[in-house]
């Protein structure tokens, strides 16, 4: 059995690993100039769904994995700027 000690250790590790993927996932929708402002929406997992397309694909640093990009549009709302759009990502083997 885990004490807490490790279980933090390891939660903690594989957070620091999605928000490098994150941020890697933004900047390269921002390189490539499709959205001002990419919002994360990992927790939309309708997007990733069957019907929809990956947007683009690109491999990871390492090379050992291509990364498949989801982008939606979001609705304009009060105070919101122009350019918003909400990204998912999928990790896929090579």
């Amino acid at each position: 059995m885990k004490t807490f000690k490790e279980y933090n250790k390891e939660e903690r590790e594989r957070t620091k690993l999605d928000d490098k993927l994150d941020k890697l996932v933004s900047n390269e929708i921002k390189k490539r100039k499709l959205a001002r402002f990419p919002i994360n929406a990992t927790d939309d997992i309708k997007m990733r769904m069957k019907p929809n397309k990956p947007a683009f694909k690109f491999p990871s640093p390492t090379g050992s994995m291509m990364i498949h990009v989801y982008l939606k549009k979001m609705l304009p709302s009060k105070g919101q700027p122009k350019g918003m759009m909400a990204f998912n990502y999928q990790l896929e083997d090579k």
